[in-house]
């Protein structure tokens, strides 16, 4: 698929896949609920999603997958744009019945398969997603893939913390603060939207694995997530880069109490030698694919309801957040 010069997106509007977990998994239950289906300023979170990609300018089809009789009834009004896919298993799985359903679409209305086009893939269950927000992500995939030697094969979008701490906990209420992957250049959090081309990555398992184990924040967690790896081929770098993160991670923490401080220490070495670079090129290796990192000023995008806490705090603070607009640090603009 093209892309524009003149309003840096793609030439034509993208489908996109929406993750709507299962009913029987335990990571996308809360109080007993599938996180897709709970409600936030009256609204269920799956709705508020499929309906921001449904306004968005840079977005054709919407393929939403996950237990298709709740989603119907929750989405059956919204068009002839919006496709129910079938759950049919863990993550991965899922989004390969979606990715299926939009292929075969685009056969049907185009006479061939094209395993370059872009698809994009986003969560369920975040309340603060807009139409502006998917938008601007789209355009600076666009922009990335011009820019870049090749298209990329999954383009993953993510927050800085400039844009994050507008989310902290402040004098006017509750709020979210969760660790961040501390990279040479800036310290970011994993957005839950990307562009990807799945037919261009070679080893698409490393995405399960990484998904089962993403709440890592523990040591014996993050060795069991590094043990997962090495049991697949070529995984050592997947290891390699998940003992590294988490190190940097629990180095800061040491710094903030006042522990192998100086920009001699530990956090600091670390740090330097987590180069957005080097994180890519090795996580390209692992996947078999090109992997970008395409920064979104929209921090929203990094808050989806991850527990209960975070859910309440959500519902709180709902109407406030929901008008804090772009935070960008002109230093890291743009991907890489």
């Amino acid at each position: 698929m093209e892309i524009t010069e003149t309003n840096q997106s793609y030439a034509s509007p993208l489908d996109a896949i929406v993750l709507a977990g299962t009913d029987d998994n335990p990571q996308r239950m809360i109080r007993g609920e599938n996180k897709a289906f709970l409600e936030i300023g009256g609204k269920t979170l799956v709705r508020r999603v499929t309906q921001a990609l449904l306004e968005a300018a840079t977005i054709g089809q919407v393929f939403v997958v996950g237990p298709s009789e709740r989603l119907r009834r929750a989405l059956g009004d919204l068009g002839e744009r919006l496709t129910i896919v079938e759950q049919a298993g863990k993550m991965l799985t899922n989004a390969w019945q979606a990715i299926y359903a939009s292929e075969a679409r685009y056969r049907e209305r185009c006479g061939r398969d094209d395993p370059q086009r872009p698809l994009l893939f986003i969560s369920s269950d975040l309340p603060l997603v807009s139409a502006a927000a998917i938008d601007d992500f789209v355009a600076r995939c666009a922009r990335e893939d011009r820019h870049g030697t090749a298209p990329g094969s999954m383009l993953a979008g993510v927050a800085e913390e400039v844009s994050l701490s507008r989310f902290y906990p402040d004098e006017t209420g509750p709020g979210i603060r969760r660790p961040y992957v501390h990279l040479a250049e800036c310290k970011v959090r994993l957005a839950n939207i990307y562009v990807g081309r799945p037919r261009t990555l070679a080893h698409q398992e490393f995405l399960q694995t990484g998904f089962d184990h993403r709440k890592a924040e523990q040591w014996k967690n993050v060795i069991a997530l590094a043990w997962h790896f090495l049991g697949q081929a070529g995984g050592w770098q997947a290891a390699w880069i998940t003992l590294r993160l988490q190190a940097t991670l629990l180095a800061a923490r040491d710094l903030r109490g006042d522990r192998d401080g100086g920009e001699g220490g530990l956090y600091h070495r670390l740090r330097r030698g987590n180069t957005r670079q080097r994180i890519l090129r090795a996580c390209s290796t692992v996947l078999g694919g090109s992997v970008r990192m395409v920064i979104t000023p929209w921090g929203g995008l990094s808050l989806d309801a991850d527990n209960d806490d975070d859910f309440q705090v959500l519902s709180r603070r709902f109407e406030d957040w929901r008008q804090i607009g772009p935070v960008e640090s002109p230093a890291t603009s743009g991907g890489g």
